[in-house]
């Protein structure tokens, strides 16, 4: 399936909370290893989808919400990602601007892509196989959609036993290969500081949003 580079990129933000939380219908791992990265992300999944089936009476999505932040802080590798992100510009940071950055980009992705589980639907997710070699895994599914499959690509790494995502690719889009031009295009006009002052606006807003839904 050939789209332009503008739809392409709408799928990608569009599709990554049907991806990462929907209910899955796994076919037969085929795997090179053991299951134990597939089988990790499946059960942050179906956690997850439980949440949002939930209908208690009085129960906010607000609510829903922190419940779901902590699965998915637990499934997400925060410092790899972020070094990624900023790829050649983490060297040039301290110690306390990459912890910064580490907290503020991850606070960025959770609640972007969470609050979008608002529009959940029951799309179907077929895990097609997963590789692994060493340390690094890639599980490789598909979501049917519209009677479309759309491959989806999580890349994981093995931390003490816990895989956990470092990259997600949507039609061969990488996440942190999007976010890394959003971010060096602000570096380039501006400098470090200034790509931090836009993430804390974000984030504000992002807080201003979920107290008008708790009133």
């Amino acid at each position: 399936m050939k789209m332009d580079g503008k739809r392409k990129k709408l799928n990608f933000f569009f599709l990554i909370p049907l991806v990462a939380f929907t209910v899955f219908s796994s076919m037969p791992a085929l795997c090179e290893s053991s299951g134990e990265a597939l089988e990790q992300l499946r059960g942050a999944v179906e956690r997850i989808v439980d949440i949002l089936r939930r209908n208690e009476p009085g129960e906010q999505w607000v609510d829903k919400k922190e419940e779901i932040a902590k699965i998915v802080k637990s499934r997400f590798d925060a410092e790899e990602l972020a070094q990624r992100v900023l790829a050649r510009n983490w060297r040039e940071r301290t110690a306390e601007e990459k912890k910064e950055f580490i907290s503020l980009f991850s606070e960025i992705l959770e609640t972007t892509y969470i609050n979008r589980l608002k529009s959940y639907s029951d799309e179907e997710v077929v895990f097609v196989k997963q590789i692994v070699k060493g340390n690094n895994a890639v599980v490789y599914s598909e979501i049917i959609k519209n009677q479309q499959e759309i491959p989806i690509d999580y890349r994981l790494q093995n931390n003490n036993g816990n895989w956990l995502i470092y990259d997600i690719s949507i039609e061969g889009v990488s996440l942190v290969q999007n976010y890394r031009q959003q971010f060096d295009q602000i570096l380039n006009r501006e400098n470090y500081a200034g790509l931090v002052l836009k993430m804390l606006e974000k984030i504000k807003q992002n807080k201003e949003k979920d107290l008008e839904e708790k009133e």
